[in-house]
């Protein structure tokens, strides 16, 4: 069982390396790595040909900006049985590809896995969205796994969806992308799991970003939801579910003191409101 992981970076050098550094210690070793590059210079050229040199690695420049875009386009080169989308700033633990592929030989029914996302520095979630317990990804659940490096699907499911290229880093819409998708492979009929004890390592945005930083991606993130609830046209419970769990989690930081935590929190409200409202008035002139 061949795994094909693809990787769509920007403006990250050291992260990257990171990232293909921890495939070295996998007890797993038959993948191969796509890139999809979007720098505009040639940032990447030592690592690729340094890493080139220990397993297989395609390096794609392209020009056109977006991550869901990037992903398409590795997607489509894309050899191997089983397909993941780790971020270029994640790490695998040195077991993870070998605990995935045990999971797809050992349960040929499911189509998919997701797994939870750990801080690389801590045991903490890296978001705040995980379950605790292992399930059936179904319509409800879907809005909390849908993560992009957690999203490890069989290629007969990979290749039949693509990711929304409106949305996602730089593209109209900047966040949900990766909820979008998890949620239209399941429209397709796909089954898929959620797995609690596996986990990717992916960097806590509260720890590497200062306060500026967070609550711009909180609201520019926010908006992107919002706008995924509207293009599901989901039902009204969900809206309201999604629009008021960051109001909880900013109550929550703030009880406990953690003020840090708990200031992107409105943003990311107002950011889902506005991209609600927006994408209200998108589908109504399509209509």
């Amino acid at each position: 069982m061949k795994f094909s992981l693809i990787v769509a970076t920007k403006n990250r050098v050291s992260e990257i390396e990171r990232f293909l550094s921890s495939l070295i210690n996998q007890n797993y070793q038959n993948f191969e790595v796509i890139i999809v590059d979007q720098n505009p210079n040639d940032c990447l050229e030592n690592i690729v040909k340094k890493y080139s040199q220990k397993f297989t690695l395609k390096h794609v420049k392209r020009t056109k900006q977006g991550t869901s875009g990037a992903r398409n386009q590795g997607r489509l080169l894309a050899e191997g049985d089983i397909i993941a989308y780790p971020d270029d700033d994640c790490l695998y633990p040195p077991n993870f590809l070998h605990q995935v592929a045990h999971f797809f030989h050992k349960n040929s029914t499911w189509d998919g896995l997701t797994v939870r996302v750990m801080d690389i520095e801590s045991d903490q979630d890296a978001f705040d969205y995980s379950l605790q317990e292992s399930r059936k990804v179904d319509d409800l659940t879907g809005w909390s796994l849908g993560i992009g490096p957690s999203i490890i699907l069989r290629s007969h499911l990979a290749q039949k969806i693509a990711f929304d290229e409106e949305m996602g880093p730089g593209a109209t819409w900047v966040g949900g992308e990766d909820t979008d998708y998890l949620l239209r492979c399941l429209d397709s009929g796909a089954n898929i799991y959620y797995d609690s004890q596996l986990f990717v390592k992916h960097p806590r945005p509260y720890r590497i970003y200062n306060y500026h930083q967070l609550i711009q991606r909180e609201f520019t993130y926010g908006r992107g939801f919002g706008y995924l609830l509207k293009k599901r046209n989901v039902h009204n419970s969900i809206v309201y579910q999604q629009l008021w769990q960051p109001i909880t989690l900013g109550i929550k930081y703030t009880l406990s003191g953690n003020f840090k935590y708990a200031l992107p929190c409105p943003g990311m409200v107002i950011g889902r409101i506005l991209g609600y409202w927006e994408g209200t008035k998108k589908f109504a002139v399509a209509k």
